[in-house]
C-alpha cells in the first residue's frame, strides 16, 4: 500500500488513477481531479510484482463543529474486481485512523462516506453500527454531521437532494459494472438499505451518505473483518 500526499498529486499521477477509475464507473477527468484535490492524501493498492496500481482510496481528516470531534472522509474508492474482498479498503481506513487518532488522541472520531452501492455494502457489512446521512436533523450532533456532508459536497461539488439525502456525484455506473455482480448480491441486507434510500442507483449517478463513529463495538468489528479477509487464500500478488 503506497501512501501519496496531496502535495505530489502530478497531472501523470492523477491521469493513472482516473484511468482505473473511469474502467470501472464512467467520470470526467476534470471532476476526478476536483475531487482528488479536496483531501490530504490517497493510497493506492500495486500489485508487488509489476507495480501497476489496482486500486485506490482518498482519505482526509476535518474538525467537526462539535466539542473535540473530528471527522475522517473516505474520498473516491475504486478496486479492480479481481483484487476485491480482500479488505484492503478496510485497512486503509484503519490505518488513516490510527494515524490522525496519534496526532489528536482526545477527540472523538467520526468517520463520513458518500458511498457507491459497493462500497456501502463493503463497509457497513464489517461494521457493528451505522447510521445513514440525516438532511433533516433532529439533534445537535445531526446538524454538524449535516454541516460536515454538506461542506464536502461543495468541496467535490455533488448536489444533495434535501427530501431524500442522496448526493448527486456524476459518476454512472456501466453496465459492465453492474454486470459483474450477481442478482443476489443485491438481496443483502446492506444492499437492500442502500436502495432503500436510493432506489434508482443504477442510472441516476447518484450516492448515499453515511457515518458511524471509531467507537470500541465498530473498531473490534472492522479489525476482525480486516483479518479475516487479509488471510483469506489468494491467488494474485497485491
Amino acid at each position: 500500500m503506497e501512501t501519496v500526499s496531496r502535495e505530489a498529486f502530478s497531472p501523470e499521477f492523477l491521469r493513472e488513477l482516473h484511468a482505473l477509475a473511469n474502467g470501472l464507473m464512467a467520470e470526467d477527468e476534470e471532476h476526478f481531479r476536483v475531487h482528488a484535490l479536496t483531501n490530504d492524501l490517497v493510497h493506492v493498492f500495486r500489485r508487488r510484482d509489476t507495480g501497476v496500481a489496482v486500486g485506490f482510496q482518498f482519505w482526509k481528516a476535518v474538525p467537526m463543529s462539535l466539542p473535540r470531534a473530528r471527522a475522517i472522509v473516505g474520498g473516491k474508492l475504486r478496486i479492480q474486481p479481481t483484487f476485491r474482498q480482500r479488505g484492503l479498503h478496510l485497512l486503509s481506513g484503519l490505518t488513516f485512523f490510527f494515524q490522525d487518532k496519534l496526532q489528536h488522541p482526545r477527540s472523538r472520531h467520526y468517520r463520513l462516506s458518500i458511498a457507491s452501492p459497493f462500497g456501502f455494502v463493503s463497509i457497513t457489512e464489517a461494521l457493528a453500527r451505522y447510521h445513514p446521512f440525516q438532511p433533516q436533523p433532529r439533534t445537535l450532533e445531526e446538524q454538524a454531521l449535516r454541516d460536515a456532508f454538506l461542506a464536502l459536497a461543495r468541496e467535490s461539488h455533488f448536489q444533495v437532494d434535501e427530501d431524500s439525502g442522496v448526493f448527486f456525484v456524476g459518476i454512472f455506473m456501466t453496465p459492465e459494472t453492474l454486470g459483474r455482480y450477481p442478482p443476489a448480491y443485491f438481496e443483502r441486507p446492506s444492499a437492500r438499505a442502500y436502495a432503500a434510500i436510493n432506489p434508482d442507483f443504477r442510472t441516476n449517478g447518484s450516492y448515499v451518505g453515511f457515518w458511524f463513529r471509531f467507537t470500541p463495538d465498530n473498531l473490534a468489528s472492522l479489525t476482525r473483518a480486516t483479518v479475516r479477509k487479509l488471510l483469506r487464500p489468494q491467488d494474485a500478488d497485491v
